[in-house]
């Protein structure tokens, strides 16, 4: 067991909500807010996305993006020693279309805004079997086990394409979160009214198994206190030919993102290279 595991284990057992919490939060955000990793890119992530905003008002919000992270971070550390507590910090709007599709399988798509390990747990709390599309990282065995510990199942997202479809026909949830950069693989689409590359994935497994595209929405209205809203399907119909359809879907499922982020940007992940082609 490494220094993070160890680190992260003891605090699982020790944090609770409430005082406790709030104390590691404080010491933990002036440094990062004064590190500000990613500074540059965060703004300049928020000019494309807030361009009325003043430059005042983008770097407040910059902050409490750093403080949003920590407080991510401290909220599925503490979900570690009772993941149960998910049901009790969310507040739900529109659970009921959950659970009409519990065993009929449901594509669930979020974004890097809110708490998405939280809503994930509370997913998995609520009784559904809930699979996500990951990107692997440097701490990826630790990440692993404790989205295991909440109930989460993962795939890579280099894992074959007909492992994510096999989860949707067995009438499961799989969960997506498409707002980042797409890389070498992403297809162009307008976000924020950029054409940059983005991850197909979701588009794609709509068009080939049908089944819906539900948007779900975390806000952190306080510490270990979310309201989350899982919004209608997106509604797509088919185009000239398969490329038109999956790219009409794509813009749609950013438009849906693209308010998640207007609604909270101060929650939103910022500092991710969104927009690599329009950096200076």
């Amino acid at each position: 067991m490494n220094l993070k595991e160890t680190a992260t284990g003891l605090l699982s057992r020790l944090l609770r909500p409430g005082i406790c919490a709030r104390v590691l939060a404080s010491v933990l955000c002036a440094p990062l807010r004064i590190m500000a990793p990613r500074r540059g890119v965060a703004l300049r992530n928020l000019e494309i996305a807030l361009p009325d905003a003043s430059d005042a008002e983008r770097r407040r919000i910059l902050r409490g993006t750093y403080d949003h992270l920590v407080w991510t971070g401290i909220e599925f550390i503490m979900l570690q020693r009772d993941p149960r507590q998910a049901l009790e910090w969310v507040e739900p709007e529109n659970a009921s279309l959950l659970d009409s599709l519990d065993g009929r399988g449901a594509i669930l798509l979020t974004g890097h805004v809110g708490n998405w390990e939280l809503v994930a747990a509370w997913l998995a709390q609520r009784g559904h079997t809930v699979t996500a599309i990951v990107q692997e990282t440097d701490d990826h065995n630790l990440i692993e086990r404790m989205r295991s510990r909440v109930g989460l199942a993962c795939i890579s997202k280099k894992a074959p394409m007909t492992r994510a479809a096999a989860i949707l026909r067995r009438g499961e949830f799989l969960g997506i979160l498409p707002d980042q950069h797409g890389g070498h693989e992403g297809i162009p689409a307008k976000f924020f009214g950029l054409t940059t590359s983005t991850s197909q994935g979701a588009a794609v497994f709509a068009y080939l198994t049908k089944k819906p595209l539900v948007p779900i929405f975390s806000h952190r209205i306080s510490p270990c206190r979310h309201s989350v809203r899982i919004g209608d399907p997106i509604e797509w119909d088919m185009k000239e030919n398969r490329e038109a359809t999956i790219l009409a879907i794509t813009e749609r499922i950013n438009g849906v993102v693209e308010r998640m982020v207007l609604e909270a940007p101060d929650q939103w992940l910022a500092q991710h290279r969104r927009f690599k082609e329009h950096y200076a």
